[in-house]
């Protein structure tokens, strides 16, 4: 049987859930990165990490890093979960951009890789979150006035939604994930 890993880099709990959803379905351990000691991952036949995104920065990248050799021959996944549509081609290839800046090719070759979409709760946003959205908010809302009718519909729907609750989690979404890791 395939001993499973499921590591996850989670603020405000979206990732976590994703992780928790998938440790469940494959019967694997689910932890956060930070409590993990790296040679905890020799242990493992699949490891899976899950990151959340802040300000376009995937965390938790530099455990796969530095420990490569040691992950080599291991089934690897790397989910990221944001507010990003993943529907829109745009918006994975901004993700798999920013992969690519924190992730040497030789590694991203042996991982495959998803994108899960998260939530947002402006209530639960620690202050630093809140001022870093604010501003984006503005630079957003002046963008649209600039622009007018030229404006992208991801800054639209950034501005509709600024300040509310948003959940697009979604339990289904990990279908592929599990599909890719069910085989083993």
């Amino acid at each position: 049987m395939t001993k499973t890993l499921v590591l996850h880099h989670s603020i405000y709990g979206t990732t976590k859930k994703y992780a928790e959803w998938i440790a469940s379905e494959l019967n694997g351990d689910c932890r956060a990165l930070a409590e993990v000691k790296e040679n905890t991952l020799t242990q493992y036949d699949a490891i899976i990490i899950g990151s959340s995104l802040y300000a376009g920065k995937i965390k938790g990248m530099d455990i796969i890093v530095r420990n490569f050799q040691a992950l080599r021959g291991k089934k690897l996944v790397l989910f990221t979960c944001g507010l990003a549509d993943y529907s829109k081609p745009e918006n994975i290839n901004a993700i798999a951009g920013r992969i690519e800046a924190a992730i040497p090719e030789n590694i991203r070759q042996e991982m495959k890789l998803f994108f899960l979409r998260g939530g947002i709760d402006y209530r639960k946003l620690s202050f630093m979150h809140r001022m870093m959205m604010a501003v984006m908010n503005i630079i957003t809302v002046k963008k649209l006035k600039k622009d007018g009718a030229g404006a992208n519909e991801e800054d639209k729907e950034f501005v509709a939604s600024y300040g509310k609750s948003l959940d697009f989690t979604d339990r289904n979404s990990i279908k592929g994930i599990i599909d890719y890791l069910r085989p083993l």
